[in-house]
């Protein structure tokens, strides 16, 4: 059955890095193995206020695609290299290769995730 889903309606929003300065984002996953039975995907909306970033972490055994809806910021990798997005860009990020994604611009970072096969979201 096809679904449209409304992630501020219908998802599990999670705050991730709380307890980490500079971390802090929400997440909005719509899509996993127990969210509308996903066989192979976990997909979701993340929100970025300016100045914050995600952990550096990766999926090891998932390739991720990303899409910018809205904002600006960069991806930087482990050996510190630092890559520009802006709206409506897509990143492709291979699986088990570290990242971070950082709002670098002056208002919310609005990125669309998936990634399979299914991975644990980072925990910071």
């Amino acid at each position: 059955m096809i679904r449209v889903i409304d992630p501020f309606a219908q998802a599990r929003p999670t705050w991730l890095g709380l307890d980490d300065t500079g971390h802090r984002r929400k997440v909005f996953k719509v899509v996993d193995q127990d969210l509308n039975t996903s066989e192979f995907l976990v997909g979701g909306l993340t929100i970025f206020e300016p100045g914050e970033a995600s952990s550096l972490h990766d999926h090891p055994d998932s390739e991720e695609i990303n899409y910018i809806v809205r904002g600006s910021g960069e991806v930087v990798d482990e050996d510190g290299h630092h890559t520009a997005f802006e709206a409506h860009t897509f990143m492709f990020i291979p699986k088990g290769v570290k990242h971070q994604h950082v709002n670098t611009g002056r208002e919310p970072l609005w990125l669309v995730f998936v990634y399979g096969p299914h991975s644990e979201l980072p925990s910071t």
